[in-house]
């Protein structure tokens, strides 16, 4: 009896270390990169559009997601915060390429994060508003949040999010 409970236990056990050891084998066979892009046509002009992207301490109030933000020192003389999520997680950015009002460059900082990211705001006249295209350029470092992320999200839902945000304070055109 006792023994046939061991064998149980074992099967389990080697079952477990099989699935982890092919969820961290197909982590590692997909790549380590992505970029999503998503466009949307807001109604307001672009120096509208883009005194809402650059406000970045005003961020809360435009994403729901968040409960602060926390302006930091300047980065290459250039806007740095920490967005701290409703959650407690917090995530640093720094801008590092600013052209008003059409291109707006953002990355992560620090190394506290199992990915990194840049993010590319493109603002072009369209009639009286604004053609907004957003890149994300992403890297996930390890292999397990790697392989959750291609096979079971939706890798533009936070720039969908952001985009609908923007949509829902300017209105779409």
């Amino acid at each position: 009896m006792l023994a046939s409970y061991f064998r149980f236990l074992l099967r389990i056990a080697l079952g477990t270390l099989l699935v982890l050891g092919a969820v961290v084998g197909i982590g590692l066979l997909l790549d380590q990169k992505h970029t999503v892009t998503r466009e949307t046509a807001l109604a307001a002009p672009p120096l509208t559009v883009w005194a809402t992207i650059t406000d970045f301490s005003n961020a809360p109030n435009l994403r729901p997601g968040l409960s602060r933000v926390d302006v930091l020192p300047p980065v290459n003389g250039l806007p740095a915060w920490r967005e701290v999520e409703r959650s407690g997680k917090a995530i640093s950015y720094a801008v590092t390429e600013s052209q008003p009002p059409s291109r707006l460059v953002v990355r992560l900082i620090g190394d506290d994060q199992p990915f990194a990211g840049v993010w590319t705001y493109e603002l072009t006249p369209a009639g009286s508003g604004t053609r907004l295209r957003l890149t994300e350029n992403g890297e996930i470092y390890h292999p397990v949040f790697r392989f959750v992320f291609h096979l079971f999200l939706n890798q533009a839902a936070t720039i969908e999010q952001y985009l609908g945000a923007l949509e829902a304070r300017h209105g779409k055109s």
